[in-house]
């Protein structure tokens, strides 16, 4: 009877605690929620704003340009507005403030009239021309939809602050609540140690037993990560290597058919300019514009197919087209290089010439982009046991975690470039240093 009593007050207590707690963690999980979903819906409504001026930015640099590229991001904010918007009207119905929901609708027709504009004035410019389009948007109509839609995200914001605060001070005030709740129901626990020891060695087995299974399951993942990860580089190889065989091809196409028809239209103009003779000076003077242009067009020709596929690569050999390319580059940005190629006296593997090609392509490209450098240097060293680049500038140098950074597109493609040839690959610079890539590539004698 005596045990029973302590044993019985203290079940009696453990249930009160639990349902306490229970109910205290429902209004802390319901606090919670309710900010949560505030800050959420405050990132929805800038994500909104920021899309409607993705759109106005692309349309902005369409007029001004005349380019088609400029308005990708107006073709990727739309349909990305719509789905903004379903996410912020179950954002706004959880939170359940009628403000909030006419602030969301108020916003929502404000986007669909500024999208409405930008596509009036998309069609207008295409219909009339730049002029009349430029007409329409010196009204002042679509900066107004835009002041109206900054002014609408600004309540918004303020609306759902007010939400994140009530939710906030609500939350504070249960776990102020739990938390004395708790001290109070805490002597009732002592009563119930003996139970709490064997429910903890119990739990501390069930973990020994979790901890063994998530651990066969990591092995397992981790098996078919590495299995994914070879196939995803298997295809990747593939795929750089069908894109260098496409451009090869159209470069040969360029070069035969589009070359024989410049070339054949050349030489029936030249035979026309020397009938014709000075009879007609007009006539004269048209034939030799239409002979500049065709020479213009061979010229454009000539470097496409350059920048498809380098004669030289496969005429003259890698030393000749990474001359060729750098000086080229340099004399057009204005830098200064220095060159010290020697790629030995037998050919270099195709697969090896492009790819070492390509990533000084690259690099080119970026220096010229964004280095902002003076000079370059490039060293070719073939040896025994294969073939080494290094390349180098003076330039800005690499920001930070640039080399592991996912938007690093540029820097990935050199080294799957190399990795396909099972080449090593290594870049470094820091900001104001200069940037060194350095590759090496195993040659199948070596």
């Amino acid at each position: 009877m005596l045990i029973a009593l302590p044993l019985a007050l203290g079940i009696l207590g453990a249930v009160v605690l639990l349902v306490f707690a229970e109910l205290g963690y429902q209004r802390l999980e319901s606090a919670t929620q309710r900010v949560a979903t505030a800050l959420e819906l405050q990132s929805t409504i800038n994500e909104m704003q920021a899309h409607i001026v993705d759109a106005e930015t692309g349309q902005r640099g369409y007029l001004l340009t005349g380019d088609a590229a400029y308005l990708q991001p107006f073709h990727d904010a739309v349909p990305q507005l719509d789905k903004t918007y379903d996410r912020m009207r179950e954002l706004v119905s959880v939170i359940g403030s009628p403000e909030l929901r006419q602030a969301a609708a108020r916003l929502n027709n404000l986007v669909g009239k500024k999208v409405s504009e930008i596509e009036a004035t998309l069609a207008l410019y295409d219909r009339s021309g730049r002029e009349a389009a430029f007409e329409l948007v010196n009204t002042g109509v679509g900066k107004r939809t835009m002041d109206e839609i900054r002014a609408q995200v600004a309540l918004m914001s303020r609306q759902q602050r007010d939400v994140w605060t009530e939710g906030t001070a609500r939350w504070s005030r249960d776990l102020e609540l739990l938390r004395v709740g708790m001290q109070f129901m805490t002597a009732f626990a002592v009563l119930l140690l003996v139970t709490v020891w064997l429910l903890v060695r119990r739990e501390h087995r069930r973990r020994e037993a979790e901890l063994a299974r998530r651990t066969d399951e990591q092995s397992r993942l981790e098996g078919v990560v590495e299995e994914r990860t070879a196939e995803l580089s298997e295809l990747s190889n593939h795929l750089q290597s069908v894109r260098e065989d496409e451009k090869a091809r159209i470069a040969r196409d360029l070069h035969d058919e589009m070359g024989g028809i410049l070339v054949s239209a050349k030489m029936d103009l030249t035979s026309a300019a020397k009938r014709l003779g000075d009879s007609n000076p007009e006539a004269g003077a048209r034939l030799a514009r239409a002979m500049k242009s065709l020479d213009e067009g061979i010229t454009v020709k000539r470097r496409i197919i350059e920048d498809l596929r380098p004669s030289l690569l496969d005429n003259l050999g890698l030393a000749a087209a990474l001359d060729w390319l750098v000086r080229g580059v340099c004399e057009r940005a204005g830098l200064q290089c220095t060159l010290n190629l020697d790629d030995g006296d037998a050919p270099l593997p195709p697969e090896a010439s492009i790819a070492i090609y390509r990533i000084v392509q690259e690099a080119m490209t970026n220096v010229v982009k964004y280095a902002k450098a003076k000079r370059v240097v490039v060293d070719l060293v073939r040896s025994a046991g294969g073939i080494a680049l290094t390349f180098r500038d003076d330039g800005i140098g690499l920001p930070p975690n640039v080399s592991s950074s996912r938007l690093s597109h540029g820097i990935a493609g050199m080294r799957q470039r190399v990795r396909a040839l099972n080449g090593e690959f290594r870049i470094q610079g820091a900001p104001g240093a200069g940037t060194t890539v350095e590759v090496h590539l195993p040659l199948a004698g070596a």
